[in-house]
């Protein structure tokens, strides 16, 4: 998170830079890159405040996980029982 906020900082920077150095004619080629770089980075530093893909996936399937346990739909095909013999089994033969 850290690092994405540090990121922010240089991207506003780079932009300050940019815009001075597109107003002067000369250097309006520098600027406008600058300008991109800048706009590259505030993407990169957005994407590194996000969480990532992964785990978002991860805690969604850990929510259904937990949806489904405690729905009725689970306890009406008794998959609870059958979930918790496969686990004794497994433990028995040191799985």
């Amino acid at each position: 998170m850290i690092a994405g906020v540090v990121v922010w900082l240089v991207a506003s920077v780079l932009v300050v830079v940019a815009v001075l150095l597109c107003v002067s004619i000369l250097l309006l080629p520098v600027g406008l890159l600058l300008g991109f770089a800048a706009l590259r980075l505030y993407g990169m530093g957005f994407r590194l405040l996000l969480p990532r893909p992964r785990d978002i996936d991860k805690g969604v399937r850990r929510a259904a996980r937990r949806w489904w346990r405690r729905s009725p739909l689970s306890r009406k095909r008794g998959l609870r029982s059958r979930r918790g013999r496969a686990r004794r089994a497994a433990r028995r033969l040191g799985l």
